[in-house]
């Protein structure tokens, strides 16, 4: 994804969150990070290690509760892979 396209989506969530009341924490900003910065399918539990590297406070509930927002936001898409893997 180009630098350009990245930076749209980054601000359309914080769009996204704000409308819905929520605040941008320093977690989530490093969870947008890691989520945009990799054009590969991803887990939970690899974004949540991308994002650890970024900002060792990142929890994995933040994580699980972020991912659904992004989805919803339609920035990112849930894909089922079997085996308890979306």
């Amino acid at each position: 994804m180009p630098a350009a396209a990245k930076q749209q989506a980054k601000k359309r969530f914080c769009e996204f969150l704000s409308r819905k009341n929520l605040r941008l924490t320093a977690q989530r900003q490093a969870i947008i990070e890691s989520v945009f910065d990799t054009e590969e399918h991803f887990t939970a539990e690899q974004l949540l290690a991308w994002s650890r590297e970024r900002d060792k406070s990142v929890s994995r509930a933040t994580v699980y509760r972020t991912l659904p927002l992004l989805t919803e936001s339609g920035l990112v898409r849930e894909m089922d892979f079997g085996k308890d893997y979306k």
